[in-house]
């Protein structure tokens, strides 16, 4: 019986294991402090790709673009994209990565508050002045954005 005891309360500590857990709040500093070197490290290769926005059909111009690629020349792991988007209203966007993954957005539309994403393990853990909509929008545009990088590097 003792035997049978034991055997249980040995299989009950190996299933639950120790779970390691980080605070939503250590997670964004973490986030907050690898955007930090990645602005800092003056080592990335830039590129900037310019245009024109054109309406939904593709005829007529409604605005510009300028679009930067900051990334790692000699891993090409790519770091940022920082893009702005000009029409009646000024959008500027930058999406960091960390490791090829995404980790943090922001995105201000003139005078307005900035939206922010924080995103760990393809989880959104934390985001300000974001509502659903633009979570989706914003996600997507990241994924577009970093599989276009991947197709030339």
């Amino acid at each position: 019986m003792k035997n049978l005891g034991f055997i249980i309360l040995l299989l009950t500590v190996l299933s639950c294991g120790t779970k390691t857990y980080i605070s939503k709040d250590v997670a964004v500093a973490e986030i907050e402090k690898t955007i930090s070197k990645i602005d800092a490290n003056k080592k990335l290769k830039e590129t900037i790709t310019e245009g024109a926005l054109t309406d939904k059909e593709g005829f007529k111009d409604i605005g510009t673009f300028k679009y930067y690629v900051f990334f790692d020349e000699n891993t090409n792991e790519l770091s940022k994209i920082k893009n702005t988007e000009i029409t009646s209203k000024t959008i500027t966007e930058a999406y960091y990565f960390s490791d090829n993954k995404l980790i943090f957005i922001t995105s201000q539309i003139a005078n307005t508050p900035i939206k922010k994403i924080y995103i760990q393990n393809k989880r959104v853990i934390s985001k300000e002045h974001v509502n659903e909509e633009e979570e989706k929008l914003l996600l997507n545009k990241a994924n577009r954005f970093q599989k276009a990088f991947k197709k030339i590097h």
